[in-house]
C-alpha cells in the first residue's frame, strides 16, 4: 500500500495518542452521560413506583368504604339512627336516591350542605356514574362535590328497590398526602382526569392544575417544572380506582449534585491522563526516537555502500544495534539462498494444489483480494481462477455470504492480532456458494489465519470442498426425525384415546362390581361371579396401565415420585398379596428382611410394582419348592432386593432379550399368560430409581432377580394405620348431610358412583346425590343446590370439567356465604401430564377412571370430613322394635319415667343425659336407643315413645 503522505513515527505516535486521548475522553464523558441518565431514570422510576403505591392505600380505603356502605344498605330503616350514622366515618354524606337520582332521604350530611331532600344528581359526570353502578363502575372519579365544592368521590350500591349513595370523607387522604410529602421530600398531589389538582401534599405550592398530556410521558431529568422558586420533575402515575392521577414533584437538587460530581471527576481524570502522555512522549523521544533516526542514517549508508568495516560500529551505544550491524551482511546472502529455496517449494506446492479436487485459496484481509486460487475452483463453481482473482471480493458471492465471511474473517483476524489465538488455528464454516449456472452449492470452508511478517497483513488460508451429498443426507435425517416425532405423537394420541375409550366402560364394570360385591345378602356363587368380573376388569386395567407406562418410558415422560414411605409395611402388604396364592400352589413364600429401617425416602408405587412383578413371575413359573424375597443393606443408604425361586429357569439364549418389551420366554409361552411387559417395566423402573436389574438363571433349577436401590432413611415417615386398611362398611349415623354432585356426560359413569355412595347411607341418610350431564348444568346446580362435594369429569361436551371448575371456584370466591365445594377431578386419560393443569384449575384432588372405592372413601374422609364405619369397629346399637322399647320402658322405675318424660316435654337434653346415665347398667339397649335419639336431638321420636307408653 502506498501512502499519499508519509510522516515520522514520532508524529504518527503523537497523532495516535491524541486520537486515543480524544476517544477516551469521548468514551468517558459518554459513560458519565449514560450513567447519569441511568441513575436519573432509576431514581425517577423508583419515585414513580412510590407514587403508584399510593393507589394501594386508596384501594384499601375504597374497599373499606364499599364494605361500610354495603353494611349501611343492609340495615333496616329503623336502625339508621344518628348515633349509628356516626359509626360510618368513611363517609361525610349518605343519601337514599330514587330512580330519577333525586334525594329521597339524607342520613348524614356535612354542615351547610347544598344538597337537600329532592335534590337531583341527574346532571354531569356523577349522573353517568350513578346510572352504571352495578355494571362496570366501582366508584366515581374524583370531582368537586355538590355539597361544598370540596374534592369528592361518590360510591353507590343497590339493595332491592333502594339505591344508597355515599360521599367519601377525603380528609384522611389529604393527611396521608401531606405526611407522605413531608417524609419523602417530594410533594404528592391527587388530580382529576382533566389535570386539576384536587388534593395536594404541599398546599404552599399553590399549583392549580397539571398538564397531564405534557408530563404523562416517561419522566426525564431535563424536563422540569418551575414552581415555588424551585425546579421539579413531575411524575404521573397511572389512573387508580377513583379515576384520579397521582402526581409526584421530585426536586432536581439531588440529580444536579450527582451530575456536577461526575463531571468534575471526568475532568480531573482527563487532565491527569493528558499530563502523563506529555511526560511519556518526552522520554520516548530522547531514549528511543533519536537512536532510531541515527540508525536510519546508517541504513542509508548501507544502501549506498558507504559502510566501512573499520568504524561501522564505533558510534553504537547498545549491544543490540552492534549485533544488527554485524549480522546485516550475512543476512543479505542468506536471503538470496532462501528465495531460491522458496521458489522451489512454491513450485511443488502448485503441483499438489492443482491436482486436488478441493479448492485451495489464500485471501489478504488488508487488500480484500484473493492472492491464490487453485484450478479446481472452476470445477466447483464454473469460474476460472483468473476471472475469480480479477473480480472484486463478493462480486461472485451472494450479499448474505459476503457479509457472513467479512464478519467472521474480520473477527478472527482481530483475535489473532490481539494475541487471543495462535497462528494456524483452524475454523470450519458452511457456506452456500453460487454456481455460474445460478444454482447454490453447499461448501465446507476450513480456514486458518496467519500474520504475513513481510507485509504485516493477516492472510486467510483455506480449503473449500463440495458437501452437497452430506447436506442431502442431513436433510433426509432431519425429515426422518420429524416423521419419527410425528409417529410418536400419533402413538401418544392413539394411546390416550384408547385409554379413554377402554377406561370408560371399565369404570361402569368395576364401579358396579364394587357396589354389588358389598351387598351382604349375596349368595356364595353370586359373590364368586362378581369377584371374577372384578378380577377380570382389574387385570384388563393392569394391562392398560402397563402399556401406558411403557409408552411413557419410551417417550421420556416417566418420572420418579420421591416421598417418605414405610418400607416394612410395603413389604408386608406385598407378602400378604401373594401368600394365599403361594399356598394354593403348594409353595413356600418367605420374606427375609435383614436390619432395614421402617421409614425411607423413594418411589413406593414403583417399588411395589417391581416387587409384585418379580414375585408374581416367580410364583407363576415355580411348580415345587419356594420363593424367597431378601432385603438387606448394601452400603450407605443402599438396599439390595433379590427374588430367588426354584422354578423352571430361563434358557441362556433367552437371557439377552429377557428385559425387552412384549418378549416372553419359552416357559412363558407355554403357560400362555402375561403380555411380556412385566420384566421390561421393572427393568426401566429400577433404572429410573437409580439401580440396575440383573438376572441369573439355570434351566430347570430356578432364577434370581436382584437390584440395589438408594433409599435414604426418613424419620417419621408416614406408615398408614390399620384403620386406613380396614374395609368400609358404611357411614356413621348422625352426621350432617353431605350433598354430592356427580358430573359426567355418560349415565353409565354416573350410575355406579351414585350407587356406591348411596349404598353407604345409614338412616336417616347422610349423603344426598344429584347428577349433571355437562359442565354448564353442573354450574347451574352449584348455584341452586350448593353441593359440598363435586365429582367432576374433565372431558365433557358443552362445557369441559376444567372450565366448569374455574367458574364454580370464581363464583364461590366472590360469595363469602357460599359453600366451599370440594371438587374431585375424574379423568380417563392415558397420561398424567395434565395433572398439574387440572389441579391449577381449582380441583382439590385428582383420580383416574375406573375409580377405586377405597380411594374415594379416603378423599371423602380427608376433604369432606365424613366418618365411616369400618370392619372391626364396635357394632352400632341394635335396632329395637316399638313393642320391645315400650316393654323395656315400662320395666324402668316409675319416678325415673316421670322425670325423663318431663325432661322430654321441656326439651332439656342435658337433664336427659344425666337421667340416662342412671339406667346404663340396668338396661344397656334402652340406654343406647334413647341416648342416640337424645344425641340427634330427635324430640319427635322421644315424644312418640312416651306417648305410646
Amino acid at each position: 500500500m502506498t501512502w499519499a503522505r508519509r510522516t515520522t513515527f514520532w508524529r504518527y505516535n503523537l497523532f495516535l495518542e491524541v486520537v486515543s486521548l480524544a476517544l477516551a475522553s469521548a468514551i468517558l464523558f459518554a459513560g458519565i452521560w449514560f450513567t447519569l441518565n441511568r441513575i436519573n431514570q432509576d431514581y425517577l422510576d423508583l419515585r414513580l413506583a412510590d407514587a403508584a403505591r399510593v393507589h394501594v392505600f386508596l384501594e384499601s380505603q375504597l374497599d373499606e368504604a364499599r364494605a361500610g356502605l354495603a353494611t349501611f344498605a343492609d340495615l333496616p330503616a329503623t336502625q339508621r339512627s344518628p348515633q349509628v350514622m356516626k359509626l360510618f366515618t368513611a363517609f361525610s354524606d349518605i343519601y337514599c336516591l330514587d330512580r330519577a337520582l333525586r334525594v329521597v332521604q339524607i342520613h348524614k350530611a356535612v354542615p351547610n350542605s347544598k344538597v337537600f331532600t329532592g335534590f337531583s344528581f341527574s346532571g354531569g359526570k356523577l349522573a353517568s356514574y350513578l346510572q352504571s353502578v352495578g355494571e362496570s363502575t366501582d366508584a366515581s372519579e374524583i370531582l368537586r362535590g355538590y355539597e361544598d365544592d370540596a374534592p369528592s368521590v361518590y360510591i353507590g350500591i343497590h339493595r332491592g328497590d333502594e339505591f344508597c349513595m355515599g360521599r367519601l370523607n377525603l380528609d384522611y387522604v389529604r393527611k396521608f398526602l401531606i405526611q407522605f410529602s413531608q417524609f419523602s421530600g417530594a410533594p404528592l398531589m391527587l388530580t382529576a382526569s382533566d389535570g386539576f389538582v384536587m388534593l395536594s401534599g404541599d398546599p404552599a405550592l399553590q399549583l392549580p392544575a397539571i398538564d397531564l398530556k405534557r408530563w404523562v410521558e416517561t419522566p426525564n431529568a431535563s424536563r422540569t417544572l418551575t414552581t415555588g422558586n424551585r425546579r421539579w420533575i413531575p411524575l404521573i402515575a397511572p389512573t387508580g380506582a377513583i379515576g384520579a392521577r397521582i402526581v409526584m414533584l421530585v426536586p432536581t437538587e439531588f440529580l444536579d449534585t450527582q451530575r456536577n460530581t461526575l463531571l468534575a471527576f471526568g475532568l480531573a481524570f482527563m487532565s491527569g491522563w493528558f499530563l502523563l502522555v506529555v511526560l511519556k512522549n518526552h522520554r520516548l523521544n530522547r531514549l528511543v526516537m533519536q537512536p532510531l533516526r541515527a540508525f536510519a542514517g546508517k541504513l542509508r549508508d548501507l544502501e549506498l555502500g558507504k559502510l566501512r568495516t573499520a568504524d561501522a560500529d564505533a558510534d553504537q551505544r547498545f549491544t543490540e544495534l552492534v549485533e544488527i550491524h554485524t549480522r546485516f551482511r550475512a543476512m543479505a546472502e542468506a536471503i538470496k539462498q532462501r528465495e531460491q529455496a522458496l521458489r522451489d517449494s512454491e513450485k511443488q506446492y502448485r503441483i499438489i494444489t492443482e491436482s486436488m479436487k478441493d479448492v485451495v485459496w489464500i485471501f489478504d484481509m488488508e487488500t480484500r483480494h484473493f492472492l491464490y486460487l487453485s484450478p479446481s475452483i472452476e470445477e466447483l463453481v464454473g469460474v476460472t481462477p483468473q476471472d475469480y482473482l480479477a473480480a472484486p471480493f463478493g462480486a461472485l458471492l451472494t450479499p448474505q455470504v459476503t457479509d457472513q465471511l467479512q464478519l467472521l474473517w474480520g473477527q478472527r483476524a482481530a483475535v489473532l492480532l490481539s494475541g487471543g489465538s495462535k497462528p494456524g488455528q483452524s475454523y470450519v464454516d458452511e457456506v452456500l456458494h453460487p454456481h455460474r449456472d445460478g444454482t447454490l452449492i453447499w461448501t465446507e470452508v476450513v480456514s486458518t489465519y496467519w500474520l504475513n511478517e513481510e507485509t504485516g497483513h493477516v492472510e486467510v488460508r483455506g480449503v473449500s470442498r463440495d458437501i452437497r451429498e452430506r447436506k442431502q443426507a442431513q436433510e433426509a435425517l432431519f425429515i426422518a426425525k420429524q416423521q419419527a416425532e410425528e409417529a410418536n405423537k400419533a402413538k401418544s394420541t392413539f394411546l390416550s384415546n384408547m385409554s379413554h375409550e377402554i377406561r370408560t366402560p371399565l369404570n361402569a364394570i368395576l364401579g358396579f362390581a364394587q357396589v354389588l360385591i358389598r351387598d351382604p345378602h349375596l349368595t356364595a356363587p353370586q359373590r364368586d361371579s362378581l369377584t371374577t368380573i372384578q378380577r377380570g376388569g382389574e387385570h384388563l386395567l393392569a394391562l392398560i396401565n402397563d402399556i401406558l407406562d411403557m409408552a411413557k418410558i419410551e417417550a421420556g415422560r416417566m418420572s420418579v415420585q420421591v416421598v417418605p414411605f414405610d418400607l416394612i409395611q410395603l413389604l408386608s402388604e406385598t407378602e400378604g398379596l401373594f401368600q394365599q396364592r403361594a399356598r394354593d400352589r403348594g409353595l413356600n413364600l418367605t420374606f427375609a428382611l435383614s436390619a432395614i429401617p421402617r421409614g425411607v425416602i423413594g418411589d413406593a408405587q414403583k417399588l411395589r410394582q417391581i416387587l409384585i412383578n418379580l414375585v408374581g413371575n416367580a410364583i407363576k413359573f415355580t411348580r415345587a419348592g419356594g420363593i424367597i424375597l431378601k432385603v438387606e443393606p448394601a452400603g450407605a443408604e443402599q438396599f439390595r432386593f433379590s427374588v430367588n425361586d426354584t422354578g423352571v429357569g430361563i434358557a441362556p439364549e433367552e437371557m439377552m432379550r429377557l428385559f425387552e418389551p412384549f418378549s416372553q420366554t419359552a416357559s412363558g409361552r407355554e403357560l400362555q399368560g402375561g403380555t411380556g411387559l412385566g420384566l421390561a417395566l421393572s427393568y426401566q423402573f429400577v433404572r429410573l430409581m437409580g439401580g440396575q436389574l440383573s438376572a441369573q438363571s439355570s434351566l430347570g433349577q430356578g432364577s434370581c432377580f436382584a437390584f440395589t436401590l438408594p433409599l435414604p432413611a426418613a424419620a417419621g415417615a408416614e406408615t398408614g394405620t390399620d384403620q386406613a386398611r380396614r374395609a368400609v362398611l358404611g357411614l356413621e349415623p348422625g352426621q350432617p348431610v353431605c350433598r354430592v354432585l356427580i358430573v359426567d356426560d355418560l349415565p353409565d359413569n354416573r350410575a355406579p358412583l351414585r350407587a356406591l355412595l348411596e349404598s353407604l347411607n345409614p338412616q336417616p341418610p347422610v349423603i344426598e346425590c344429584r347428577e349433571a350431564a355437562d359442565g354448564r348444568e353442573a354450574v347451574a346446580l352449584w348455584e341452586a343446590w350448593q353441593p359440598h362435594v363435586i365429582f367432576m369429569d374433565m372431558r365433557m361436551p358443552v362445557l369441559s370439567g376444567e372450565a366448569a371448575t374455574r367458574r364454580i371456584k370464581a363464583r364461590a370466591a366472590t360469595r363469602p356465604a357460599a359453600v366451599r365445594s370440594v371438587i374431585v377431578a375424574l379423568t380417563a386419560g392415558a397420561f398424567d401430564e395434565n395433572r398439574e393443569q387440572v389441579l391449577a384449575s381449582g380441583c382439590d384432588a385428582f383420580t383416574r377412571k375406573p375409580f377405586q372405592a377405597e380411594e374415594l372413601f379416603g378423599m371423602l374422609e380427608r376433604l369432606a370430613g365424613l366418618r365411616f364405619r369400618r370392619a372391626g369397629d364396635a357394632p352400632p346399637p341394635p335396632d329395637v322394635s316399638p313393642e320391645d322399647l315400650i316393654r323395656r320402658l315400662s320395666a324402668s322405675p316409675a319416678d325415673w319415667q316421670a322425670e325423663f318424660k318431663q325432661a322430654v316435654g321441656l326439651g332439656d337434653f342435658g337433664h336427659m343425659e344425666a337421667l340416662l346415665e342412671r339406667i346404663r347398667d340396668d338396661d344397656a339397649i334402652l340406654h343406647e336407643t334413647l341416648a342416640r335419639w337424645a344425641y340427634d336431638y330427635d324430640l319427635e321420636a322421644l315424644a312418640a315413645v312416651f306417648k305410646l307408653g
